[in-house]
């Protein structure tokens, strides 16, 4: 019987398939080498003489920064749209595969700066990069690239979603929503070791809805920029400040522009001053004047709490006294966010704590019915915080209640005994950090009402302040009731709010105006004259 042939080895086919995968592996390695010394020579390269660019010396400084979150800012003509893009382009150029996310709030501010300093540098083309109109994107033959994006509102951050960056550019950031920062900043990732992760770099103006957020975080928090911060997350924080005469490439004209502007406007826009800017709502606000060091409350004044909903949003609650003569002393807040309403009412509660407080006027917005949930008033009320419905009477009307009392009156014990005949009608206590920061950064809308804030602005506080103040009315009235004194009880109800005032709900009391208990049950004041 023949013998059955031998079968093939397959040895020399895995020598074979060993061979190729070890010149793969050759010719990997060497692509990457050659791509990291080429890496080393554009580091090397120098981008802005290419691009005929000489950066002012507060430019230079913006440049050489390295921190995770530089700013650069204050006075208008300092440059900051031509640094901002031509950091984009070298930071493009040095790092091959790098993907760079370059911002404004809509694609008309964009043509309006870092598109027209793109274009007047003819697009980088001197580097070899192409532009796309179509994509408003900018390809470098390294495989970096920038994307031109607007971004007005949260809905417009999560269309990018799922991208990722190394370098974040914002133009004007304090007139993008802060929620849009926020997010976009957590698109900041890599997933190379050779493609760092750069951070942000913004340049902008004082003023817009996200004043207090950038001055907190970039001006405050480095003294001016005298210091270099490092926040919560421990990444480093620079601000780089800016005047006009920074720029000696700006115009004769153009400064003596500035120059004649209002004093508001001259201050911001002239000199960089972050304390003021143009558009801002309220200029009244001083800190020397309204901000007070904490002390205990006499146990007579009346004390009242405005709250403001909010779980993505901020969730706000305000506490004010009401002092004999009608000046309001805010002297507690509460302000958190993804809390949910019945932890709201228990932190209320718990804030509370050997305290009466005499009515919680809270957003008529919490009344509402959303689908079989209950409504957020009735969560409150069975969590034992009953609340009365604002009535808000309009934003515009509760921000001229507001500013009647950052207005002056006689003086308080506390500023007479500094030598002044005038204070203020509110009084905050310095322990409210976040009120004291976010009011005087508030600015007027630009769309819509322009006598309204602009809602992307932090107002949630405000708003809280906004509820409470409307209900108070225009202060203390002690009419003549005929000579007879009142009953006790009638007595202790005497308080600035209009004639009116709150109780918990009984299903058998025949004074009360409303049998529903979570909206808090309303009686009239016996001294109130005029008509419900």
């Amino acid at each position: 019987m023949p013998s059955k042939p031998a079968l093939p080895s397959s040895q020399p086919r895995l020598t074979l398939l060993e061979h190729k995968l070890t010149r793969l592996a050759e010719l990997r390695r060497l692509i990457e080498e050659r791509d990291r010394l080429e890496a080393e020579r554009l580091r090397n390269v120098d981008v802005f003489g290419i691009l005929d660019y000489t950066p002012t010396e507060r430019q230079a400084e913006f440049h050489a920064a390295d921190e995770f979150a530089v700013m650069y800012g204050g006075a208008l003509g300092g440059g900051k749209s031509k640094a901002l893009t031509m950091e984009a382009i070298r930071a493009c150029v040095r790092y091959p595969g790098l993907r760079v996310g370059a911002y404004r709030r809509t694609y008309g501010e964009l043509k309006e700066s870092l598109l027209a300093e793109l274009a007047n540098v003819g697009y980088a083309s001197a580097l070899g990069a192409v532009w796309s109109a179509s994509e408003y994107e900018l390809r470098f033959p390294n495989r970096s690239l920038i994307m031109f994006r607007y971004a007005e509102n949260v809905k417009d951050a999560t269309r990018r979603q799922g991208g990722a960056y190394q370098l974040l550019i914002f133009d004007e950031l304090t007139l993008t929503s802060p929620d849009v920062v926020a997010f976009l900043e957590t698109r900041l990732r890599s997933a190379r070791t050779d493609i760092p992760v750069l951070g942000v770099r913004s340049g902008t103006n004082p003023g817009g809805p996200g004043h207090g957020t950038v001055k907190q975080r970039y001006v405050d928090a480095t003294d001016y920029g005298r210091r270099v911060h490092t926040d919560m997350r421990g990444r480093s924080v620079r601000f780089i400040p800016s005047k006009l005469a920074d720029n000696p490439h700006i115009n004769a004209e153009y400064a003596r522009d500035l120059t004649s502007l209002g004093e508001t406007m001259r201050k911001a826009f002239l000199n960089g001053d972050w304390d003021v800017f143009a558009g801002q709502a309220f200029p009244e606000w001083s800190q020397d004047r309204h901000v007070v060091e904490p002390f205990s409350i006499p146990e007579s004044w009346r004390r009242y709490a405005g709250v403001d909903w909010g779980y993505t949003n901020p969730w706000a609650v305000i506490w004010c006294a009401v002092d004999e003569d009608g000046r309001a002393w805010l002297y507690r807040e509460l302000k958190a966010t993804k809390v949910g309403e019945a932890d709201q009412a228990r932190r209320i509660l718990d804030a509370e704590q050997g305290e009466h407080v005499a009515i919680r006027w809270a957003d008529d917005a919490m009344w509402a019915v959303r689908g079989d949930a209950k409504p957020i008033a009735k969560v409150y009320t069975e969590h034992g915080a009953h609340l009365t419905e604002a009535g808000k009477g309009g934003r515009v009307a509760g921000w001229q209640r507001l500013r009647s009392y950052l207005a002056d009156a006689p003086a308080c014990p506390i500023h007479r005994e500094l030598g002044l005949d005038e204070c203020p009608l509110l009084h905050v206590f310095s322990s409210c950090t976040n009120f004291v920061r976010d009011l005087p950064a508030l600015p007027f809308a630009t769309k819509g009402d322009p006598e309204d804030i602009d809602t992307a602005a932090d107002d949630h506080l405000a708003d809280a302040l906004r509820y409470l103040l409307l209900n108070l009315g225009s202060g203390p009235r002690f009419p003549d009731v005929g000579g007879a004194p009142a009953p006790e009880a009638e007595q202790d109800l005497k308080a600035p709010f209009a004639g009116r005032y709150a109780v918990t709900a009984s299903p058998d009391d025949p004074n009360s105006d409303d049998d529903v208990p979570e909206r808090g049950a309303v009686r009239r004041s016996p001294w109130a004259s005029e008509p419900d």
